[in-house]
């Protein structure tokens, strides 16, 4: 599992699997990826993915809506610690 973090606060996110699920800092299965996008498993997007361990929304992107999935288990997982976030003009941290 991959951690990720939200780009702008720099706060712990949650994981993204090799199988290209999303799962929040306390291991909850909250969504999955397409390509970089992550979106929620009703299909809304979440973000996407910015050098391999920060995620978040660009201001001037309009994220298309994707497939539904169902829930999956969780997963024992641990937070990481938060770390300083990234000064990119026009991105946001994903609603996570």
């Amino acid at each position: 599992m991959k951690p990720l973090w939200k780009v702008r606060s720099g706060e712990f996110a949650g994981w993204r699997t090799s199988d290209d699920e999303l799962y929040n800092a306390a291991g909850k299965h909250i969504g999955y990826f397409v390509d970089d996008t992550a979106y929620t498993n009703n299909g809304h997007a979440i973000g996407e993915v910015h050098g391999e361990q920060w995620i978040g929304k660009r201001k001037t992107v309009i994220y298309p809506t994707d497939r539904q999935q169902a829930e999956r288990s969780g997963k024992a997982a641990a937070p990481l610690p938060d770390r300083p976030g990234l000064p990119l003009a026009g991105w946001t941290d994903p609603g996570l």
